[in-house]
């Protein structure tokens, strides 16, 4: 049997046929269409797992079950879509209207939580368990697997570990809040703090890098600027290792997985300028020193969502 497996991002529509084996076999993809209502997305997200299914070449009674992956509050007992924060979904009966288009079984999950089953499945923390996986975007998206069940909450809503408030009294997060952990360890926070630095350091190499424009940093640009020996980004990246830090500590320390998986392009990053650096202040902040928790660059990249979505019929 196979599963089609479908990631809706804030850009694109991706859907992918996937096997039990957490391998692609094809995928497709659509740019999402802002000005579409939530009924009309459905129907869209019904056509593209469609598409996956016949140009994989299989009949659509070989697919066990299709997987959606929102980036939202979702409640797969009802299929209802309850909230999202930058698409029309409000509670939206998601699965009544994809089965008035195709009736399969349809699976409903969080975004961040289809990646922690793809990566648990077929990536990085495959046969892990607690394997929790932490996407560095826009935000910090969070899931975990627990001996082979997704962990979701009472509501649907646990895991969302970038409102974990790092520093209160912050920074103001879009959710009201201040001091939430992803205003210091997400793609957006790293974008920020290195504008602040560059603004602080008129000399620094960031300005040619960026072609002396704010606008054109990225989540790389101080990654550039410390490699080539910049001092302005070798503190910016300072100050976010310790705000990644201090988020993977408290994650450690309540939960104890046995691995860590870290996504998001801001994961590509040379390991000495990332990875290595977290992993010494998470192992130092840690109560239990003497049990480190695995902290590694997530696998799958931007298909760990596919995956997972595809796959969600068995970890639900």
């Amino acid at each position: 049997m196979y599963y089609i497996g479908v990631d809706v991002g804030g850009t694109n529509l991706v859907a992918g046929l996937v096997d039990r084996e957490g391998t692609i076999l094809n995928k497709v993809s659509r740019p999402v269409d802002r000005s579409h209502s939530a009924e009309q997305l459905c129907d869209e997200v019904a056509q593209l797992a469609q598409q996956a299914c016949e140009q994989g070449g299989k009949r659509p009674e070989e697919i066990q079950a299709v997987g959606v992956g929102i980036p939202g509050l979702v409640d797969n007992k009802t299929g209802v879509v309850v909230q999202t924060a930058n698409m029309p979904f409000r509670d939206t009966p998601f699965r009544a209207r994809f089965q008035s288009k195709w009736n399969v079984p349809v699976y409903l999950g969080n975004d961040a939580n289809c990646a922690a089953i793809g990566e648990y499945w077929a990536g990085a923390a495959k046969g892990c368990s607690p394997a929790v996986v932490i996407t560095l975007g826009t935000g910090i998206g969070g899931g975990m697997v627990v001996d082979g069940k997704l962990f979701t909450g009472c509501a649907n809503s646990g895991m969302e570990v970038g409102h974990m408030v790092i520093y209160p009294g912050g920074q103001l997060c879009g959710c009201g809040n201040r001091g939430c952990w992803e205003q210091y360890g997400s793609a957006t926070a790293l974008i920020r703090m290195t504008r602040e630095e560059m603004e602080r350091c008129p000399d620094s190499l960031l300005w040619q890098i960026c072609q002396g424009d704010l606008a054109q940093v990225q989540g790389r640009t101080p990654f550039q600027g410390a490699a080539q020996g910049d001092e302005a980004a070798r503190r910016v990246l300072e100050r976010y290792w310790e705000g990644l830090s201090l988020g993977l500590i408290n994650l450690v320390n309540v939960l104890q997985p046995q691995v860590i998986c870290l996504g998001g392009g801001i994961s590509n990053a040379d390991d000495a300028w990332l990875l290595e650096p977290v992993r010494e202040r998470v192992k130092n902040g840690t109560y239990d020193k003497n049990t480190p928790v695995r902290l590694v660059r997530a696998a799958l990249g931007n298909d760990a969502g596919v995956v997972g979505a595809a796959l969600l019929c068995h970890l639900l």
